[in-house]
């Protein structure tokens, strides 16, 4: 039917105006934080929204330089990823290991573009803007960059050829010349470029390092990213640990130290102490205070800092894109690295951590011992279903068929529906749970603690309604799945059990954290391992050996990191049952749709913003499949399998917009 035309309006309000879009300044105000300690928390965070500035407030709501005026300082670095930075991370580890700690070790591998400058907290985003009208001139680098080995006596580096020192000079210029605009000062960098691979050393260190260094192939693939990380000013003078044990303060002095917070210690002060206590200052909450030195360990500066901006470095010739798959980005933290660790924190407070999860414990190693907690421990069956059901209908027979793999994400968690404050009016300082809403669970599962839930949340019942009418329709459907991997995250499995239930399989579900989320945002909760679901009566295989582990997890992996991980998960499922054919669901998050189907498209992996802007557009139980051509070299999007599901803000797509999008 052809479109009519638009009918004109005979009532019309010119008066109403729309409302701009409010800045992370204005959210910050409205939510009552003092204008100052909002743009400090903006800059802190590397200016990425507001949910990681309120979480580092939250975190330094103690900190006693909260209100003082210390400007950030900035730094532009040209950093490689890829596998020359993989084999330059490689020796990284193998000098340190081989021949201790030199002052290489204390950053990642980078090429500095000019020297530390200060910004004002409230001209961060000048910092932000001045980096975008870069973007453009990084796309003209003409031709290949090339590094020439170089060496000395206590010096081991690689330098940049000619060609390309006027071009990355000239970019330091214009991004110098557009912050000067708004007061910012920043010192032109007249050194010849190189990256440090090894100085600071003893001399009888020299050739063992050249020998090692001289192993990495610098003709290797790399793509070069131009970009902006921030410090605290006062750090600059400080040895950086990180903490490898908890420890609760048992004196006024004494600082607590959050397993994988990093502490920032005055050079002096580590020579002159004899008992190998420290008087430091914790990177995640601010406070300082005296700490167990062996209680820590001396690691990179880099990652107590902030990544600002990122661009790649694009050769003018090249129509190649420089976001290439399997491209691993370095072990640095970047701007959510705050918002993880505080999920390590003790147990008064699981008010500071992020419901999305955060960043920061970098890894999540085991959290800080608790004290004793009950549990509500009154006797329930997990499996046990309040509403009258029929016995599930009986898969249909199987037809063979190319093969085809499905993708589906969770349904409904608690903090997206009931808000983040759903955990503490649930559960009491015993961890007692009371039902504050009939969409949370009759019942929760019995765990190791009861803190596990607001990092790894269930699903909520209508959570558990929406996994059972998707599975409903994929019966329908005839979709012959016989097999389900689920990520370990618990609102997963629980959407897995479910489809599991209707569709009447009896092969039982394996976890597989590969398919985890991003680790980069969250971190790496306490799942619950299979044994543990299988005792509270989930059809879960426990002897399944997983592609991944849990302790496999980099809680500091950027997004080419995460399409690898994935990917290889995805892949190695599908080998483990390509002589069979069956197909197989593979249940995750909302960006598992993209993730574990984009290289079997023959797609290349999605840009960070890319994919940040996509998981926004996933439903609860979105689903895709995609199907194998009989002759195995082709997987390509089905358009059977898909209906939308929609319920209240929760929008379905349909199957030709899901395709744009994963575009």
């Amino acid at each position: 039917m052809a479109s009519a035309d638009l009918p004109t309006r005979h009532h019309r309000n010119d008066t109403i105006k729309r409302r701009q879009t409010p800045s992370a300044l204005d959210i910050l105000m409205q939510m009552g934080f003092p204008k100052q300690r909002a743009e400090k928390a903006i800059a802190a965070t590397g200016d990425n929204g507001v949910q990681l500035a309120s979480d580092w407030l939250l975190s330094h709501v103690h900190d006693p330089t909260l209100d003082s005026n210390i400007p950030r300082e900035y730094i532009l670095y040209l950093c490689p990823v890829g596998p020359l930075q993989k084999q330059l991370t490689e020796f990284w580890e193998k000098s340190q290991n081989m021949c201790g700690f030199n002052g290489a070790h204390s950053y990642f591998p980078h090429v500095t573009l000019c020297p530390f400058f200060k910004c004002d907290d409230n001209k961060v985003h000048v910092l932000s803007e001045a980096m975008a009208k870069m973007e453009e001139k990084l796309s003209q680098c003409p031709g290949k960059l090339q590094l020439d080995f170089f060496s000395q006596v206590n010096f081991i580096g690689l330098f940049i050829r000619d060609q390309h020192y006027d071009f990355l000079m000239k970019i330091a210029d214009d991004f110098s010349a557009e912050i000067r605009k708004s007061g910012v000062n920043l010192e032109p960098h007249r050194k010849q470029l190189h990256m440090t691979l090894a100085y600071q050393y003893p001399t009888e260190q020299h050739e063992a390092l050249l020998k090692l260094a001289k192993e990495i192939d610098l003709s290797a693939d790399v793509r070069w990213d131009y970009r902006l990380y921030s410090r605290d000013a006062r750090s600059g003078a400080t040895e950086v640990r990180k903490v490898i044990k908890c420890y609760t303060h048992q004196l006024g002095d004494e600082l607590e130290l959050i397993e994988g917070d990093f502490i920032s210690v005055d050079l002096a002060e580590v020579e002159k102490s004899k008992d190998r206590w420290y008087h430091g200052t914790s990177w995640l909450t601010g406070n300082a205070g005296m700490f167990p030195g062996t209680y820590t360990k001396k690691t990179q500066e880099t990652f107590a800092w902030t990544k600002q901006r990122s661009y790649p470095l694009v050769e003018r010739p090249s129509s190649v894109n420089p976001v290439t798959n399997g491209f691993h980005s370095e072990v640095a933290h970047d701007e959510n690295q705050y918002a993880l660790v505080v999920k390590n924190r003790p147990h008064d407070s699981p008010k500071f951590t992020r419901s999305h999860p955060p960043k920061k414990t970098r890894a999540e190693s085991p959290p800080p011992k608790l004290p004793p907690t009950k549990i509500n421990r009154a006797d329930s069956n997990p499996t046990k279903i309040t509403r009258a059901e029929s016995p599930p209908p009986k898969l249909p027979p199987k037809k063979q068929g190319p093969c085809k793999l499905f993708i589906m994400r969770h349904g409904e968690r608690p903090d997206f529906s009931l808000g983040r404050s759903w955990f503490e009016e649930a559960f009491d300082d015993d961890g007692v749970y009371t039902r504050k809403n009939l969409n949370l669970p009759e019942k929760m599962y019995k765990r190791k603690t009861y803190l596990e839930y607001n990092y790894d949340p269930p699903l909520t019942e209508v959570g558990k309604f929406q996994a059972k009418i998707a599975g409903e329709y994929l019966l329908k459907t005839n979709c012959s799945i016989s097999h389900i991997y689920t990520s370990p995250s618990l609102r997963c499995v629980q959407t897995s059990v479910e489809v599991y239930k209707v569709l009447g399989l009896t092969n039982k579900i394996k976890i597989e954290p590969g398919l985890f989320e991003w680790t980069y945002h969250v971190g790496v909760p306490k799942f619950m391992d299979p044994q543990e679901l299988t005792d509270v009566g989930l059809p879960i295989l426990t002897n399944h050996c997983p592609q991944f582990v849990r302790e496999d997890l980099d809680p500091d992996e950027t997004v080419d990191e995460l399409y690898h991980r994935c990917n290889r998960a995805t892949r190695e499922i599908l080998k483990s049952h390509e002589k069979s054919g069956d197909s197989v669901l593979l249940v995750g998050h909302s960006g598992t749709l993209d993730l574990c189907s984009r290289s079997l498209l023959g797609k290349q992996s999605k840009t960070e913003p890319q994919y940040q802007d996509f998981i926004t557009k996933i439903p609860f139980c979105c689903a895709i499949s995609i199907q194998q051509s009989p002759d195995k070299k082709k997987w390509t999007v089905c358009s059977d399998h898909h209906l939308p599901l929609s319920m209240g803000k929760c929008t379905g797509l349909k199957i030709d917009t899901l395709k744009r999008v994963m575009e």
